[in-house]
Parts: structure tokens; sequence; C-alpha cells
């Protein structure tokens, strides 16, 4: 289930928790936030797609700037994560339903501006899973892309004016694909995990517009630093047999595209049937045993880093997940990527991929038709 105060910024104190331990921990922290209102506890849905919509409404017309998908599943703050414009998971049936309940909602509420919609997908249902009427840090993203400016359709709602006849499915009908990446400043907080949850960490973001998803991906993880190389070897270390089944094609991938694969122990035994060019790697924790992930770090042999952290334990990494802690900071103090999110890794080992055949287009942006 997901904890938090009733009203808050950036997900502060809201938290994932998977005990009964957690829930009384963590009830504490969100009533000491928030103490002149109940703590809400939801229901955490694993395996879910979620999506924003970004629109403004005048009282009686709505117009929506677009559908965005988030790449990571939800559990990462909508801060955090990164999203891609038009949705490229999304059935149409999907995109339908969602259309219709964020026009049904925005004229119950009587909306005059901007709004923001966040929506859950769990085996091909919709969930509405909060409703914010102001403008999202996504409009402008939107905005730019769709060539719609909703800040100033907002700014006329709100004064009273009433919006034009825009199709709701204008959006649909932009040609390239935009992708939201956000940035953080990790390196600036002493002892900052890099991990992603429900709380918000990032401090900006990158949007970035392609012919494709990869050609816009590309350019979104160079944008905020991340390196894509074409050849080097990757540190792989998966928590939980789930996840290891996931990405045991994404790794096959890795190697097929001649990268060299180091995996820590148990990670290592379980790719090894499937992928015999394994390097067994030692923990920073163990510095007799060698070869050791913390030399590895320190002489630039590794080129970036796959680290999924079990699902159940991402509260917990103090404790068992402290070697992974350890991997991740160093790595990020040292500017090598770490990815955290199963989504991400499968994304960025197909940018790599889609890197060996083609190159990022180069365009002007389009002004706004309105």
């Amino acid at each position: 289930m997901i904890i938090r105060p009733s009203y808050v910024l950036s997900g502060a104190a809201m938290r994932v928790v998977w005990s009964q331990d957690e829930l009384r921990e963590h009830a504490g922290d969100a009533a000491r936030l928030s103490p002149d209102h109940p703590v809400v506890v939801s229901k955490f849905m694993l395996d879910s797609l979620e999506v924003d919509v970004d629109g403004v409404c005048d009282g009686e017309r709505v117009v929506i700037g677009a559908v965005v998908e988030h790449i990571d599943s939800a559990g990462v703050h909508s801060g955090d994560a990164m999203m891609c414009i038009p949705p490229w998971r999304l059935s149409n049936k999907v995109i339908e339903t969602i259309t219709d309940y964020t026009e049904r909602i925005a004229l119950a509420f009587d909306i005059r501006g901007p709004f923001n919609l966040q929506f859950l997908v769990s085996e091909g249902r919709v969930y509405v899973i909060e409703l914010n009427i102001r403008a999202s840090r996504s409009m402008p993203f939107v905005s730019k892309l769709v060539r719609t400016n909703l800040i100033r359709l907002a700014a006329g709602a709100i004064l009273g004016g009433k919006l034009p006849d825009v199709p709701h499915d204008k959006w649909k009908r932009v040609t390239r694909y935009g992708i939201k990446v956000p940035q953080f400043s990790f390196m600036q907080l002493d002892g900052a995990d890099i991990v992603l949850g429900v709380e918000m960490q990032s401090t900006g973001e990158a949007a970035c517009f392609g012919t494709g998803f990869y050609d816009a991906l590309s350019k979104g993880l160079i944008s905020v630093g991340y390196s894509l190389p074409a050849s080097g070897s990757a540190l792989i270390t998966i928590g939980g047999t789930r996840n290891k089944d996931r990405l045991l094609p994404t790794v096959s991938r890795l190697g097929a595209l001649g990268f060299g694969i180091m995996a820590t122990e148990h990670t290592a035994e379980f790719l090894r049937d499937k992928i015999p060019e394994v390097t067994t790697v030692h923990k920073i924790s163990e510095p007799d045993r060698t070869p050791n992930i913390s030399d590895l770090l320190r002489d630039r042999d590794i080129d970036f880093i796959i680290n999924i952290p079990e699902t159940s334990t991402l509260e917990k990494y103090v404790g068992m997940l402290e070697d992974e802690y350890q991997i991740r900071r160093k790595a990020l103090e040292l500017g090598i990527p770490v990815i955290t999110t199963a989504e991400l890794a499968e994304s960025f080992v197909s940018t790599l991929e889609w890197l060996r055949e083609n190159k990022t287009a180069k365009f002007p942006l389009e002004p706004y038709e309105d």
C-alpha cells in the first residue's frame, strides 16, 4: 500500500509499505508532517502503467494537450519519471477511456484554467489517481511538442475567456516523439541514494524531440548526463527472481552487442546458465576478493551499471542492500551511469542497439499554431 500525508508537495513523506511494521513507522512520519489532517492510505498496484493528461477547461469546453505515458512503471513520482508522447504501450481503447474520463472530470469540477490528471492503467483498466487543478511541470513540454500554447489558453480561461474548438485527438496527429527526462542533483547531497520512488527527488528536466521513440530518448539521456557507449562493459546486479527473469533478454542483447557482462555473485549464477560469458565480481564490502567492484569503478573498467533492487525492499536498503547502495553511490561520484528501473534498463539497451544503425535527427522547433 501507499501511505502519505493528506496535503504535501512532491510526495514528501510518501512511502510504499510492505509490512505492518513499515505501516506503523511511516504512518507516524506522515502524521508529523501534516498533523492537522488524516493520513491517506491507498492500494499500491504492482506492474501498472502511469499516465498524465495536461489540459485546460473553461467550464464548458475541454482542451486536452496530450496523453503522456510514463516510461517507468507506477511507483516512481511523476516528477522523477521519464515521460513519452505519444504513448508507446497504451491501446487505443485505453486512450479513448482516458480521454473520456478527462473531459467528464474537468467539466464535473467546473475547472476554469489549467489542470493535470494522473491515471493508473492495470490489466487494461483505467483508474484515476488524482486531479491537480493547476499547471503541471509537463505542460510546457506538451505545448512545445503539440504546438498548442496551453499556458496562454489557461490564462484566458482563468480570466473568463472561452476556449477554441481544439480536437481531442490533435496530439495524435503529431509526427514526432517527445521524451521528458528528469535531472537530479545527487552529487550535491551527501550520501543521497539514487533509487527512485514515490517521493520526488529531481531538480530539473530536459525535453527532447525526435523522429521516433529511440531518437528522442537518446537525445534526452545525453542531455541529462548519461553516456551512451558503443562498446565497453556493464555491471549487472538484479534483485529478485522475477526481475532477473524479466531482464534476461535485455542482458542477452547487451552481450550480443559486444558488451562485456559483469555481475555480482547471485546475479552471475542466474545469468551464467543462459549467458556463458559472464564475469563474477565481488562486493565493495569484500575488498580482499578480486575482481572487486570498487577497483573496477576506480579504474573505469565499468561503463554503466544496471542495478534493479528487489521491489519489496526498496525502502530497506540500509542493511541487506547496503552493498548495492555503496555501488550506486561510488558510481555516482565517478560519473558512471546507474540505471535502477527495469523499464529504463530495457529502453536504455534498445537505445544503444538503435544507435548502432542510426543517427539522431536534427530539426528546428516549429512555432505554435494558435
